[in-house]
């Protein structure tokens, strides 16, 4: 009965396309960096839980066990 009485509400228009697209990409945006950030903490803790290797045995150096030799001249 509420019908008859009260004039019909018209719909709202559909949103700009722009502006649409335009919230895509910053849901995007902050998506990204969140999860930029949550890589960041992730390898800071796994840092501090495993520690650092050092470097003068790092596997990279074909004389890591030897140690440092210096010659002069």
């Amino acid at each position: 009965m509420g019908g008859l009485i009260s004039p019909r509400v018209p719909s709202p228009p559909p949103p700009d396309p722009e502006v649409v697209a335009a919230q895509e990409r910053q849901e995007q945006r902050l998506t990204e960096q969140e999860r930029q950030k949550m890589a960041q903490i992730a390898a800071r803790r796994r840092a501090r839980m495993i520690g650092g290797r050092r470097s003068l045995l790092s596997p990279d150096r074909p004389d890591a066990e030897m140690g440092i030799q210096e010659t002069l001249g």
